[in-house]
């Protein structure tokens, strides 16, 4: 076996790769996780909302703050039809602060800072998959200042940066790639038309994102061949469209469909750098398809203390391949399920929530993992604006 085969085995065997919509988790994010994000693009009384669509800045007022703090515990399940069978899991925490100030009578400034990502999984080496994927880290923060203007009573645009920081270290039982880190750069843009008290409805644009990360490699190989390996993650772009309708006078409406183009995302490219060269490659075969998510929720007025909050989501499954799965990122469709509940503690709203996230379950078959991964994702978190 000559040295370059030798190489491009082991990279295809490492596969230190990870992808956003597995990982990222966007919670800490979102505006009224008590109805699992429906109708964040029209919702104004979260600072939040600056992040699906900046235009709703417009009628915040002449200053809206909010702080979301939240915990989340990750579990995925692997049974392997031989019983190779593995297990991950995490409990971390997670945050994001917003503000948004006006600075004249029809334009507001806003400043987002929110943790987009933030999991650590570890399957251990006694597992199917062990020589694959041991265990996997993913850091991301995002900047996000932004702009709105209000055109008119009923009509305000917006537009903002992103500035995206990331970090990734990711292990199998052979090889470890240590954390690198990496800055990206994009933009969003957003419309809301606030028909009346009634209805409202929002449009909002997010470009893509791409981290590309060198990360040093360290391997228990009795002769360590390997220096750095150079991959990359994508946050797709992703169109949103909101609404919400006042049922009655106390019971309001709110529904959002996502485009997320995952379609732009074929396959993750590996490049190796060796003791006896550079530029030896590899890829690995992800051919995604574009995602739609629909969520549905409702806010209800209990009495003036109180307000009750329920909401469902759902996500098409980007791969239905056993095949063209892989270990870094087992996806299919997802379900979210969220009840929450606010009230105002002296000037401070006070909302709270929880959700519960189904990841499905999926069937693999590639490179010698043939058995189902099984995910599920439980999230509780206050938020508080004033």
């Amino acid at each position: 076996m000559n040295a370059r085969f030798s190489i491009l085995s082991l990279s295809l065997t490492a596969a230190f790769s990870v992808n956003a919509s597995g990982i990222f988790l966007q919670e800490a994010v979102i505006a009224n996780a008590g109805t699992a994000g429906a109708g964040d693009g029209v919702y104004t009384q979260s600072a939040a909302a600056m992040w699906v669509n900046p235009a709703t800045m417009s009628h915040m007022g002449n200053s809206l703050t909010t702080f979301n703090t939240l915990a989340f515990d990750i579990e995925m399940k692997y049974q392997d039809s031989a019983n190779d069978n593995g297990e991950a899991s995490t409990f971390m925490p997670s945050a994001g602060a917003f503000h948004a100030h006006q600075i004249s009578d029809k334009v507001h400034l806003g400043l987002a800072l929110g943790a987009v990502g933030g999991s650590s999984l570890s399957y251990g080496t006694d597992w199917a998959g062990g020589g694959l994927l041991d265990s996997i880290t993913l850091t991301a923060m995002q900047l996000n200042p932004s702009l709105s203007y209000q055109l008119s009573e009923q009509w305000s645009f917006g537009a903002g940066a992103q500035i995206s920081w990331a970090a990734l270290e990711q292990s199998t039982d052979l090889v470890t790639a240590k954390q690198d880190t990496d800055w990206a750069y994009g933009f969003n843009l957003g419309m809301m038309y606030r028909h009346n008290e009634t209805w409202s409805v929002g449009a909002s644009y997010r470009s893509k994102l791409e981290h590309d990360f060198k990360m040093k490699v360290k391997t228990s190989l009795p002769t360590s061949v390997l220096n750095n390996l150079k991959t990359d993650i994508i946050v797709p772009e992703i169109v949103d469209i909101s609404g919400s309708y006042a049922y009655t006078e106390r019971l309001n409406l709110l529904a959002s469909v996502q485009f997320h183009r995952w379609s732009q995302w074929d396959a993750t490219n590996l490049d190796l750098e060796s003791s006896i060269g550079s530029g030896v490659g590899a890829e690995i075969e992800r051919d995604w398809d574009d995602v739609w998510k629909f969520a549905l929720g409702a806010d209800y007025v209990l009495n003036s203390d109180w307000r009750l909050k329920a909401g469902v989501s759902y996500e098409t499954s980007p791969q239905d391949d056993p095949t063209k799965q892989w270990v870094d990122l087992p996806v299919g469709e997802q379900y979210r399920y969220s009840v929450g509940a606010s009230t105002q503690w002296d000037h401070i709203t006070v909302d709270m929530f929880y959700e519960y996230a189904d990841l499905g379950s999926l069937d693999m078959n590639r490179r010698g993992v043939d058995g189902s991964f099984d995910g599920r994702i439980h999230f509780v978190g206050m938020s508080f604006s004033f």
